[in-house]
């Protein structure tokens, strides 16, 4: 395998399952320290563990990204102990309900955007000064294709609002040798989800409505799969590590040949 992320510090927000658990252990694959940031911290360090048994430089920090304190002091902490930072993954979200945007209520769409857009906005302000000062960085944030899709519009508008974040950002950062990316999954098969999304049992509606969103999603994708979790860490190695130093502000579909 590659070794891109020698003498590399990478955080990997939400790293303990999933997608980020996919990434943080591509990213520890290929050399790198890596920080599991996330705020279920039983899960985050059992996949600390099992990342550690096999060789991996692996740590966690537990907090709550959806706050400027939790993102500032988490961050500040890691720099202390590691030195500085030179990798952020911003993987933290998902949707939580999957249902028409009439039937959601306010506390509902609070609760997504909560979820889905702050933590990314807090950490990219709590690590970009960091960056800025060495002149160096790159930021990777996990978008959505959900931006074209239906039955998850708070998540989806979080989403979009991830992928704005990245872009203007990146001009912004352009000559400070910051760069700012975007990786936008599609449909993807999660087999490790520990801590579910919504603890409550689905309705025969919304179970319905569920299938509706997976039959738009996959007549979304040419390729008419879903993706695997190890396709979206590639994407996202690639778009942290040096092999693509020239890309900045761009955003990635990684969904089988559907845009965004």
């Amino acid at each position: 395998m590659l070794q891109r992320f020698v003498n590399k510090v990478a955080i990997v927000t939400g790293g303990a399952q999933g997608i980020g658990r996919a990434t943080a252990e591509r990213l520890g694959r290929e050399g790198g320290s890596v920080f599991i940031v996330d705020r279920a911290a039983e899960a985050a360090h059992s996949t600390a563990k099992a990342l550690k048994a096999e060789g991996l430089d692996v740590e966690v920090e537990v907090a709550d990204l959806s706050t400027w304190a939790g993102a500032s002091a988490v961050f500040d902490e890691i720099i202390r102990k590691a030195g500085r930072i030179d990798v952020l993954v911003n993987n933290v979200g998902g949707t939580i309900w999957i249902k028409p945007f009439i039937e959601y209520t306010e506390d509902e769409i609070k609760a997504e955007i909560d979820r889905s857009f702050w933590p990314t906005i807090w950490s990219c302000r709590a690590v970009a000064p960091h960056m800025v000062s060495r002149g160096t960085g790159s930021i990777v944030n996990v978008g959505s294709n959900s931006v074209r899709g239906i039955y998850r519009i708070p998540y989806a508008a979080s989403k979009g609002g991830v992928m704005g974040l990245t872009t203007s950002l990146a001009i912004e950062l352009a000559e400070t040798g910051v760069r700012v990316n975007c990786v936008a999954p599609g449909g993807t098969d999660v087999l490790d989800r520990a801590t579910p999304r919504n603890a409550s049992a689905p309705s025969q509606r919304e179970e319905q409505w569920a299938a509706e969103m997976r039959a738009f999603v996959h007549h979304q994708m040419p390729m008419h799969r879903r993706g695997r979790v190890d396709d979206q860490a590639a994407a996202i190695a690639f778009m942290a590590s040096d092999d693509s130093s020239f890309i900045t502000g761009q955003i990635l579909s990684v969904a089988g040949g559907a845009s965004v």
